[in-house]
């Protein structure tokens, strides 16, 4: 935790002591989205030699379950996979022509969706507003938190004095304007870090020469540059998070284990029916042929072997009996295991176990047994949601062709769960809920079933009408005039 900048002085070490352990579970983490599970698991996976080292031969390859990528993806999807609406004022207002040009600007949903992953893989999600130099217009993006290092209040952590973004970069030093490519017969390159402390309305930009991981000198002077806002340009989203916590917790550190044990085990088994992939074959000897040029014996299938008697062996395969129902059970102990503790449950992986008989759960059932998950996304939006309106409402600060400062603005957000909807049963509570009287018009269920427009949809239902007509001559549909007293109330 850091309280004060002065982790950014001469001689200090870089990056702060304090913070490795958090940069290194950041490295994990992404190795692991990225399924890199073979670089982090290395001393998990040695266990399949150990434990079958008499199979050095055998050829086989680590079994990668990257159940760590689809629970960042799953939590985004519910929450984003069907777009929020972002609203203020009446639908045709300028105030929210504002909202849809800034989101359009900013690739909204997919910059959100970025920060929603950041939020589940590294326990926190950065969104960054600055003018773009482009459009001279604000912009909404989002930041890495490896490049993050927050400066709180030591009396209360949970008020940010600073905002630093810090990276490290190469720079290839040269001599007179001419590249030094002579020592060692390598580039000289000089490791340089740029830093950018954010205050509230501005950020002051350093750069500093660093040397075996210290900070050595100061390069140039430091410069101030007015962001434009009223608060910072820097806006944390934390997945969960307690009052003693700067940085929010992952999702990946609760099923660490149970995924690299999952990984060795199923590996282990992929291993052993791998070596006994090659049948085997016992017999007499007589089924054996010498090969007169190696002195080899091999086995001639497809022959007759005689056997004299009862006592002669028989020639057939050696069946194998692996004996792995136990594995089986423990993987399967694992897997519910994996369900419980991510929070996210069988159904939202695709884990239809349940659904052999090829019955599909209605939409009332499906959301039963997501209840789970949409509780962890739930938790992710009530943060999310401040969040994306104060980044709204910021960039809106920083102007732009037809952007006004929505500052004042009451803005709200109307999120869906994700999940499909399930038209008949919606058919079935309106119909008992309007006690079995229409709700939608015959061209409107044209138009969406069929994706008509509502011209096209029209001259559907006139044909449909039209055959009606031929196929019933003492239908309603040839009597013009009691369709138009009956249109007319009876009059």
């Amino acid at each position: 935790m850091l309280t004060d900048l002065g982790f950014l002085s001469i001689g200090q070490m870089w990056p702060p002591p304090s913070e490795v352990d958090r940069l290194k579970l950041y490295d994990r983490n992404r190795k692991l989205f990225e399924n890199k599970h073979d670089e982090v698991y290395a001393e998990q996976f040695k266990r399949i030699q150990r434990v079958i080292g008499n199979f050095q031969n055998v050829i086989s390859y680590a079994v990668l379950a990257n159940f760590q990528k689809l629970i960042s993806l799953k939590v985004a999807d519910l929450l984003l996979g069907d777009p929020p609406k972002i609203l203020v004022g009446k639908e045709d207002s300028q105030e929210q022509e504002v909202i849809d040009t800034i989101c359009s600007n900013s690739d909204f949903n997919n910059t959100a969706y970025q920060a929603v992953i950041d939020i589940s893989r590294m326990g926190d999600g950065l969104f960054f507003i600055y003018k773009d130099a482009d459009t001279s217009a604000g912009k909404i993006d989002v930041t890495q938190p490896s490049i993050w290092f927050p400066v709180v209040s030591p009396d209360n952590i949970k008020k940010v004095q600073y905002h630093v973004l810090a990276w490290t970069f190469d720079v290839i030093e040269s001599n007179d304007g001419v590249l030094n490519r002579i020592m060692n017969g390598k580039v000289q390159k000089s490791k340089h870090l740029k830093v950018q402390i954010h205050s509230i309305s501005s950020y002051e930009v350093r750069e500093y020469l660093l040397k075996d991981g210290q900070i050595v000198a100061m390069l140039g002077e430091p410069t101030t540059i007015k962001t434009g806002l009223n608060d910072f340009a820097i806006i944390q989203v934390s997945n969960t998070i307690t009052s003693d916590r700067v940085f929010g917790i992952d999702d990946y550190g609760d099923i660490d284990s149970i995924v690299s044990e999952l990984e060795v085990r199923v590996s282990q088994i992929a291993k052993v029916l791998d070596k006994h992939a090659e049948p085997s074959v016992s017999g007499p000897s007589s089924a054996l042929r010498q090969d007169p040029q190696t002195g080899e014996y091999h086995l001639k299938m497809g022959n007759f072997f005689a056997r004299d008697n009862n006592e002669d062996p028989e020639t057939k395969y050696i069946t194998w009996d692996a004996s792995l129902e136990a594995n089986f059970k423990y993987i399967e102990k694992l897997v519910n295991l994996l369900y419980t503790i991510s929070e996210m449950g069988s159904a939202i992986f695709g884990d239809m176990e349940g659904h052999r008989t090829g019955q599909i759960p209605s939409g009332s059932a499906l959301r039963r047994l997501m209840i789970s998950p949409l509780a962890k996304v739930r938790r992710i939006r009530m943060r999310l949601d401040p969040a994306l309106k104060k980044a709204i409402k910021l960039c809106s600060q920083l102007g732009g062709e037809g952007i006004q400062d929505l500052s004042k603005a009451s803005i709200s957000i109307q999120w869906n769960d994700g999940l499909p909807q399930d038209p008949l049963e919606e058919a079935q509570i309106m119909q008992v809920r309007t006690g079995d009287k229409p709700t939608i018009s015959q061209v409107t269920a044209i138009e969406r079933l069929d994706g008509l427009n509502e011209e096209d949809a029209q001259i559907e239902l006139d044909l449909i009408r039209s055959d009606e007509a031929s196929t019933n001559p003492l239908g309603g549909n040839n009597f013009p005039y009691a369709n138009s007293n009956a249109n007319n109330g009876g009059e």
